[in-house]
């Protein structure tokens, strides 16, 4: 059986098109690469490569070869990260989602409900929650979007709106209501931690002219003394005063969304009292 350190160099070389190159982007030196390459040679007992001075290269077979390689280490990472990914949700559950929002509000029923686990919680865009997801590294995640597959059970789970909340005198405060093409090249403050809202904001906005902060202690004290718009939605006007701005809907039905929390059908049983005590917002 070839050994899998074989397969990920011979993997290596075929991306990396040299000994030289491929040895400086896995870290071992070219002789032990040279001679990974002929021991693969040997296991597989077929002439893999053309060698002329100073180089070597793929023929056909150590093409195929290594296209082989590649899938294999791919399948063997997998296996890996789905065995350790069952291993830790005995410990742990693992809650992805779309947006902060929902986990804010799932978080503490989780801790409630399963105290004796820990609780863990990531913020990606629905493409990689759903690869999170086939992987196990989720038993729950949120999605803005309700899932087609058969195998999955998905719960309506709030829903979220986007507004500009603008100072006095700014001259959108003569809107009352405005579109994402009305905010192109407009200054914004922006918190940027937001997941797939930030997205959305520069998918329809070309030109946006964001300021971001990274945190959110940081994006609060300035928003509370800047004369510049920051994007909020109807989850926060009721947490946060905002009674010196003028609070502006977005109009584009983009800018509504509704939430789903997600488990497989087979672990329906499991999360049940969680389903049965998500909380109802926004109020």
């Amino acid at each position: 059986m070839i050994e899998i350190y074989l397969l990920e160099q011979l993997a290596a070389f075929a991306k990396y098109g040299t000994l030289s190159a491929a040895s400086e982007q896995i870290h071992i030196s070219q002789p032990a690469l040279t001679r990974s390459m002929k021991k693969i040679e040997e296991e597989l007992d077929v002439k893999l490569f053309i060698r002329q001075k100073n180089r070597l290269i793929l023929n056909e077979t150590g093409k195929l070869a290594a296209t082989l390689a590649e899938q294999l280490v791919n399948q063997d990472n997998q296996l890996v990260q789905q065995v350790r990914a069952f291993d830790r949700s005995l410990r742990t559950i693992a809650l992805g989602s779309c947006a902060p929002v929902p986990i804010l509000e799932i978080s503490p029923v989780l801790q409630t409900i399963f105290s004796q686990m820990t609780i863990s919680t990531e913020i990606h865009n629905d493409e990689d929650l759903q690869k999170g997801f086939d992987n196990h590294l989720f038993q729950l995640i949120v999605t803005h979007e309700m899932p087609e597959d058969d195998a999955l059970f998905a719960v309506p789970f709030g829903h979220e709106k986007l507004f500009i909340a603008v100072p006095p005198a700014h001259p959108l405060t003569g809107f009352d209501e405005v579109r994402f093409a009305d905010l192109d090249g407009v200054p914004i403050l922006q918190y940027s931690k937001v997941g797939f809202w930030y997205d959305l904001v520069h998918e329809k906005i070309p030109n946006a002219n964001l300021l971001l902060q990274t945190d959110r202690r940081t994006f609060t004290e300035i928003a509370s003394a800047s004369a510049l718009p920051t994007f909020c939605t109807n989850y926060v006007l009721k947490d946060r005063d905002l009674s010196n701005r003028k609070i502006i809907p977005i109009s584009d039905s983009e800018a509504s969304v509704h939430y789903f929390i997600v488990c497989r059908k087979s672990d329906r049983p499991r999360f049940k009292p969680l389903f049965d005590h998500l909380p109802k917002w926004p109020t």
